[in-house]
């Protein structure tokens, strides 16, 4: 796994998200109002667009698998309005979706993602 620094932290508004090129693939990196930094793909398979790093971080409750209660945030699509969990990559509106999320920090002002590139 390859770490790559792809911007400064004052480069991402918090509630906002920016777009990487990292080895020919776009990843989008959400800010939170909390300092907290998530990365998955930037590809939106619904629109078929290159998009959800200008999509809306939101939160939500869904039901778990244990049948529990558990709080989500998620980048909504700017195109159709699709869900995405930025923890996991699962589509909140259909589960057969699920896109690549990458690790993602900070040390000091630098971003960093970590990204395993497989052709």
């Amino acid at each position: 796994m390859t770490q790559y620094t792809v911007c400064r932290l004052e480069d991402i508004l918090p509630e906002t998200g920016v777009c990487a090129l990292i080895d020919g693939k776009q990843v989008a990196i959400f800010r939170t109002k909390e300092t907290k930094l998530f990365a998955l793909d930037n590809y939106d398979p619904f629109s078929q667009a290159n998009v959800l790093s200008r999509g809306l971080i939101g939160g939500t409750t869904i039901t778990n698998a244990a049948g529990l209660s558990e709080a989500v945030l998620y980048v909504a699509s700017p195109i159709y309005k699709q869900r995405f969990n930025l923890v996991t990559g699962q589509c909140l509106d259909d589960e057969s979706i699920i896109l690549n999320t990458y690790k993602v920090d900070h040390d000091g002002s630098d971003v960093t993602v970590k990204y395993n590139f497989q052709g």
